[in-house]
């Protein structure tokens, strides 16, 4: 029961029975369709008006606020109210007149649905998406008007073949007249309009394109139809949704790049237990991988981080992300756009376009499940396994990644017996060079001289510089007998 008050006057009773969906609803849902029902209710009195809704459910003062964010079902009834002006005040049950006498409703007689439009319209779609039957009579009043059929049976007595009848000139062997019904042997041949509605027919029940074409071919024909009905079932809804998937798309593999650091691949792994995430950056070319553990993965980090690594390796010519939110964002982009790196977002929900770096997650997520079931520090554990994999020869490359990155191997705890490098007599000259005149130029300035301090010699305890003669304090003699003590009891009066 819903009462409307306007100077504390009673002016309008009007009440509503739930209908059995609506009983339903939780309290505070019904409640609130209460408040909705009797707004649309006295749509002509209350819309351009500021007014007052009067409940004795307290939820609804915070549900029918600006910032609150109800379930779905409440949200689109305070979308609907959007249009109005209001507060909602709440008054206990007692203060409340419309409370006693909303339980005097009586709720013997059914009541229509609150959406009443909705159940309609959904029900005239039902009623008008079902195909009704083709009876002869329709099918012979349409032939007469069908120009192709009306062109067939030219051709048929007169031997004259239209353009329109060429397609089927081949069966004209199999064609014959039953009135004004083309036949093709016992099938009958469908004008034009009513091809779709036989489709439509055949297609009750979705029995798959096979038995689609079976159950048309012993009773009907007209040219394609085999080709229509391919199309009709593939543009099913229903058939698509419980269809095998398609088969997929022949592999495009991607080319090796020149040289290290050019394409980069890059994604995030996570969240993990303790709420961190892991910023992985693949390179194509070397398959070199670094890892950084972040808390915050909003584009600004990521930016952060991305600038370290690259004042370590360099700018690279383009990156393949997802399309995460961070690495899509106007931020990322202007960054990307800033350094000239080309950004290839991926095909949405299709990981398998940056399989490089989606390939070292599983590695990594293997990692991290080891150290959690062992219940050891996750992050020392993940450096180590970065190490071991650096450091470890690529099944494809057959090279360690850090030789492809770095020019050699880094060095891990198994023994090697390191080949030397190849030695650049043009380099080693250069910085020979270089140092000598160092050397000479530091010399000269200093005054240096050659030390004549051998091997056996004492030690020298005199100070070499002002400051040492002053740290180690003046000389004193050394002190044969001790110097007897004063004796302090009665000290002597003090006079000028």
């Amino acid at each position: 029961m819903i009462s409307m008050i306007a100077h504390k006057c009673m002016q309008t009773l009007v009440h509503k029975s739930l209908s059995d969906t609506e009983k339903r609803y939780c309290q505070t849902e019904k409640e609130a369709l209460a408040l909705v029902w009797s707004v649309e209710r006295f749509h002509f009195y209350l819309f351009g008006r500021y007014f007052e809704l009067i409940t004795d459910h307290r939820a609804l003062e915070v549900i029918f606020a600006p910032k609150s964010k109800p379930c779905a079902r409440i949200e689109r009834w305070v979308l609907r109210l959007q249009s109005y002006k209001f507060k909602v005040i709440y008054r206990p049950g007692k203060n409340n007149i419309a409370d006693p006498l909303s339980r005097l409703v009586t709720t013997e007689r059914p009541q229509p649905c609150f959406d009443i439009g909705a159940e309609i319209y959904v029900n005239n779609i039902a009623a008008s998406a079902a195909p009704v039957a083709i009876k002869l009579a329709e099918i012979e009043e349409l032939s007469q008007t069908d120009e192709i059929i009306c062109a067939v049976k030219k051709g048929l007595t007169d031997n004259d073949w239209e353009e329109k009848a060429i397609p089927l000139k081949p069966f004209e062997t199999e064609l014959c007249l039953a009135g004004n019904i083309l036949l093709r042997g016992v099938r009958i041949v469908m004008p034009e309009k009513l091809r779709q509605r036989t489709l439509e027919l055949a297609h009750e029940g979705h029995p798959g394109m096979s038995k689609m074409k079976q159950r048309l071919r012993g009773k009907v024909w007209w040219p394609k139809i085999d080709t229509e009905v391919e199309a009709y079932v593939k543009k099913c809804h229903g058939c698509m949704m419980v269809a095998a998937p398609p088969a997929p798309e022949p592999l495009k593999r991607t080319t090796l790049p020149s040289e290290p650091w050019q394409h980069l691949a890059i994604d995030y792994l996570g969240p993990l237990p303790s709420g961190d995430y892991l910023l992985v950056i693949v390179d194509y070319f070397s398959r070199y991988k670094e890892v950084e553990i972040m808390r915050k993965i909003d584009s600004v980090e990521t930016i952060k981080r991305l600038r370290r690594i690259f004042a370590l390796f360099g700018y690279p010519l383009s990156i393949t992300a997802d399309n995460g939110t961070q690495l899509v964002s106007v931020e990322f982009k202007a960054f990307c756009n800033e350094t000239n790196i080309h950004l290839n977002s991926t095909t949405p929900y299709w990981s398998q376009q940056n399989g490089e770096v989606e390939r070292q997650n599983r590695s990594l997520l293997k990692v991290l499940t080891i150290s959690q079931n062992q219940r050891s520090d996750w992050k020392s554990d993940l450096q180590t396994y970065l190490h071991m994999y650096r450091a470890t020869p690529h099944a494809t490359t057959l090279k360690t990644p850090s030789e492809l990155m770095l020019g050699r191997t880094i060095r891990d705890k198994l023994p090697n017996i390191s080949q030397p490098m190849e030695q650049n007599e043009e380099l080693r000259d250069r910085d020979k060079e270089s140092k000598e005149k160092g050397k000479q130029y530091a010399d000269e300035k200093r005054h240096a001289k050659p030390s004549e301090i051998k091997e056996g010699n004492e030690p020298s305890t005199q100070p070499s510089t002002l400051d040492e003669a002053i740290a180690q304090g003046p000389e004193t003699e050394a002190v044969s007998e001790p110097r007897p003590k004063r004796n302090c009891t009665k000290p002597a009066r003090y006079t000028d």
